[in-house]
């Protein structure tokens, strides 16, 4: 594990503010996207398993946090999600433009499904008619995780070259 978790707090604590306080305000498609959610799948992506994990963790505790859900169900929810994905992409060719799309597209429908799940084991929802829009936040984070990846992508490269071996 590297520092990144000095990284991922503040970060994430960021984000959730952003995506309760801000983004309810300008809906894409009637839905707001989880941009913690995606950040964190972004960077599972890019530094693998373990790391998205623990990013994964703290998305959804600060998305918890700022919401009326117990907190841990966005938690578990999107650590299952991208752990997934992630531990999906080993047997993947990759790719730095289709495999995000499609891993973002399946990241949110595995998380979308645990949480509904979750919340409603908990009493927190009294059935399952938010499933109708699934669609429209897939879509959202589908467009949305290419900008995010590749930016995280580019400061990685910024900030981290790789060394040339001849």
């Amino acid at each position: 594990m590297t520092v990144s978790i000095y990284l991922a707090i503040p970060l994430m604590l960021v984000l959730g503010l952003v995506e309760t306080a801000v983004l309810p305000h300008f809906p894409l498609f009637g839905v707001s996207p989880q941009l913690a959610f995606l950040v964190a799948l972004a960077w599972g992506l890019l530094y693998g398993i373990e790391e998205g994990a623990v990013w994964a963790f703290f998305a959804g505790v600060f998305s918890d946090l700022f919401s009326i859900a117990p907190v841990g169900v966005s938690s578990v929810s999107f650590m299952v999600g991208i752990t997934a994905v992630i531990w999906a992409t080993q047997a993947l060719p990759t790719s730095r433009l289709l495999l995000p799309l499609a891993l973002a597209g399946l990241a949110t429908v595995i998380s979308f499904i645990i949480e509904l799940v979750l919340l409603r084991l908990f009493g927190t929802i009294a059935d399952f008619q938010s499933i109708a829009i699934l669609p429209n936040i897939l879509l959202v984070h589908v467009l949305a995780i290419l900008p995010i990846y590749w930016l995280l992508y580019l400061i990685d490269r910024a900030i981290r070259p790789r060394r040339v071996q001849l």
